[in-house]
């Protein structure tokens, strides 16, 4: 199964790892180097998935996800956050109930597997939902 990913990161290697990862599995993957990009991409296409970055410029992802879920067809859209930081560090700043998980950079070769099989049940379950 196909699905369409949008990864709002400001870290080039972390870009670029994951989006070789998710055209590994076939999947389609638009890149965004921060919040007002990622929304930019979301209001010109729609997407099964997105994974934000906690930090970045312009507009960070505590800012950015909540935004996000006020466009048409995000309100429920499987949204994922990466971050350096601990998810306590990240759930000081956010309201963790917007987003359906978190990972902690940098992935190795097993979290990337459990992000990979994570997305594919949130987005099925998502799809299901949302016929």
């Amino acid at each position: 199964m196909s699905f369409n990913i949008l990864l709002v990161d400001d870290n080039n290697i972390s870009q670029q790892a994951l989006a070789e990862l998710f055209q590994s599995q076939g999947w389609r993957c638009t890149l965004a180097a921060n919040g007002m990009q990622g929304l930019a991409c979301a209001e010109r296409q729609s997407f099964d998935a997105v994974i934000s970055g906690f930090f970045m410029p312009l507009l960070d992802g505590p800012h950015f996800i909540p935004l996000l879920r006020q466009l048409e067809g995000y309100g429920s859209l499987p949204i994922v956050v990466l971050s350096t930081h601990t998810r306590e560090e990240v759930a000081a700043s956010m309201d963790m109930s917007q987003v359906n998980g978190f990972w902690r950079k940098p992935l190795n070769c097993d979290t990337k597997q459990q992000l990979l099989d994570h997305l594919s049940t949130e987005i099925v379950a998502w799809r299901i939902k949302a016929a």
